[in-house]
């Protein structure tokens, strides 16, 4: 009887998730969620979040300030609003984790509301386990605002085309998913809004030709209520990019921040484009009295003096790139080469999006739409990489869309031959489909396992060897590395030693080469824990960032009584001392050049592998 009473008990339990799409999805979530959170360390995958972070929390030294540079000043202000009530919580790490969490639970539940069986269990857990690593492990604002923005406009969609009642139940969350996808980052809503489209247009063929359609509704209503809906949608999208422009135009209000965001366009132009050889554009850079130095300055991200590096001047450089860039990609194999090369195609994204393709053919009643959508997600990666754009994060949004939609449109067919055959197994007759899919899942998990036990290797390293797997591993931000979620970046840190000497030397200030740290050094803060209010004011500065000119970042020149706008020439003060490992010959010829003729560089010492260095003028140095 107590077995009996168990086995009810858990037929019951079934029956409930059965009966509770929402819940069912929000329980298989919350255990990928956790078991990522517990056997892996969650981290900023690039350093353009850390700074972000920092820069609402006052790292520079000016206070709490909203600016979310690459984000809506809107959705900065709600952040500082938290930041203020809670000064130790990291709510911008926080707010990325939770807009993961919910998009995904939205997809699940888009599926689980069409149907709950072996089927579309098997189709979520695959989900998970390929898509939601870089969502709650590797975690980067270009990847959330993606997923955040085709979860809302698929449950949007599901509201207009399949909700029976209480439409705005799903419309609502919806539209606020999906916008703050967008004031992550906007421009990720010429990604997501592509596979919409698609989604709609399958939406609107079901609809319009669909047995219960044409019975319930004459061709004049059903025209009526796909323009309807489609008169809803761009509504939505206007307000996204309404809210877009009224967060620009807040920003742009204070001179500061109008003058940064300027600058900023010129630096992204020229700093996320495919590099060209300096043979390649030695004449043109000569016409602007630019020299091999300069171009090394510029591709190190040692562009800060406005008077040498003149707006004009970048903007020169700009189209000098562009130019190079769009003539060293018009080649359709040299473009298919670099994706092969990048082998976008075997990212687990697109492993994901490969499996639920091939269930969708074989199980789905609309066989067509995946693979539609599998095709548009090609011609997608293979637009960016011809346009000089290969960087991971949008591939992997590329990826996941597609992948988001082809679960959310999965409709199973109950009448076809695979869903129909039995096989027994223990004496019980089960479908063919289940069995085999269960066989799946099992594998597909234990294929998980031995990553449980790459971090305890990574830990068992000498100093030596982890830094050398760290740089490996973490400072190639944009190649896609599956080592990248194991590796231990909170319980190790990556350059301790360095961080205790510049906080215990009052003597001089740090200037920190991006080129060379960018992706080490905010490894050694808590991403749970915001960064130190003043840190980067107190003790160093990056020469070069996300944040160059940034109002914080100008604030903090000021304090220590540099030149805002020309800070490089105060490497050669005699009290300013910088880690470079990568381009300080380059520097020295630069203060040779443009401040210190007579300047000299002496090795001051190495730590975690970083080397400090001072320039100096021997007629001033005592």
């Amino acid at each position: 009887m107590p077995l009996q009473k168990t086995q009810l008990k858990g037929k019951q339990v079934f029956a409930k998730l059965g009966e509770h799409p929402l819940l069912l999805a929000f329980l298989l979530n919350l255990a990928s969620f956790l078991f990522r959170i517990i056997f892996f360390e969650a981290k900023y995958e690039v350093s353009d979040d850390y700074f972000i972070d920092a820069v609402l929390s006052g790292a520079f030294g000016n206070g709490y300030d909203p600016d979310l540079l690459f984000g809506n000043i809107i959705l900065g202000y709600v952040l500082v609003f938290f930041y203020k009530l809670f000064p130790v919580i990291s709510f911008y790490f926080v707010l990325l984790l939770l807009l993961g969490f919910l998009s995904v639970t939205a997809i699940l539940f888009i599926l689980f509301k069409k149907k709950i069986n072996a089927v579309t269990v098997c189709m979520a857990v695959v989900f998970l386990c390929f898509l939601t690593d870089d969502l709650y492990v590797v975690i980067q604002f270009t990847k959330v605002s993606a997923a955040a923005g085709i979860a809302g406009g698929l449950l949007i969609l599901y509201g207009l085309w399949e909700a029976d009642k209480r439409k705005l139940r799903y419309i609502i969350p919806g539209t606020l998913l999906a916008l703050a996808g967008t004031m992550i980052r906007f421009s990720t809503i010429y990604v997501f809004a592509a596979f919409l489209v698609i989604a709609f247009i399958n939406c609107c063929i079901l609809f319009f030709f669909s047995k219960e359609s044409k019975s319930e509704f004459p061709v004049k209503k059903r025209v009526l209520v796909v323009l309807k809906d489609f008169f809803i949608c761009v509504c939505v999208i206007g307000f996204f990019f309404g809210m877009h422009y009224f967060g620009g135009w807040i920003s742009n209000l204070d001179q500061e921040y109008k003058d940064y965001n300027q600058f900023n366009l010129i630096r992204t132009q020229m700093t996320d484009k495919n590099r060209p050889d300096y043979k390649d554009v030695r004449d043109e850079y000569e016409k602007l009295g630019l020299n091999e130095n300069d171009y090394s300055m510029i591709y190190s991200w040692n562009f800060n003096d406005r008077d040498i590096y003149t707006d004009s001047k970048l903007n020169e450089v700009s189209s000098i790139i562009n130019s190079r860039s769009l003539k060293s990609s018009v080649s359709v194999e040299s473009a298919f080469n670099k994706l092969i090369t990048r082998c976008v195609f075997a990212y687990p994204a697109a492993i994901a999006l490969y499996i639920l393709t091939l269930l969708s053919v074989f199980l789905d009643r609309n066989k067509f739409y995946s693979l539609v959508l599998l095709l548009a997600s090609f011609v997608l990666l293979f637009a960016f990489v011809y346009y000089g754009r290969t960087l991971y994060r949008v591939e992997w949004g590329i990826l996941f869309c597609p992948a988001a939609c082809v679960i959310t449109g999965f409709n199973y067919n109950d009448n076809g031959a695979a869903a129909k055959q039995k096989k027994k197994v223990f004496g019980k007759e089960i479908g063919v489909v289940s069995f085999y899919l269960v066989i799946f899942i099992c594998l597909l998990l234990a294929t998980k396992i031995p990553r449980l036990f790459k971090s305890s290797e990574y830990m068992s390293y000498s100093d030596e060897e982890y830094r050398a797997a760290f740089y490996d591993t973490m400072f190639h931000s944009g190649i896609y590395l599956q080592d990248k979620v194991p590796f231990p970046t909170s319980s190790r840190k990556a350059n301790p030693e360095l961080i205790k000497y510049i906080e215990n030397d009052t003597e001089h200030f740090y200037f920190i080469d991006s080129y060379t740290t960018i992706q080490e050094i905010y490894f050694n803060y808590d991403p749970w824990i915001r960064p130190e209010e003043g840190l980067f004011k107190n003790k160093y500065l990056y020469l070069g960032a996300v944040t160059m000119h940034h109002p914080g970042e100008v604030y903090a020149l000021k304090s220590n009584g540099f030149d805002p706008y020309n800070p490089l020439k105060h490497l050669a003060d005699g009290n300013v001392y910088f880690v470079d490992n990568l381009g300080y010959d380059i520097k020295l010829d630069y203060i040779r050049r443009y401040y210190c003729p007579n300047a000299e560089i002496e090795r001051v010492c190495e730590i975690d592998g970083l080397i400090i260095w001072n320039i100096y003028d021997p007629a001033k140095k005592v």
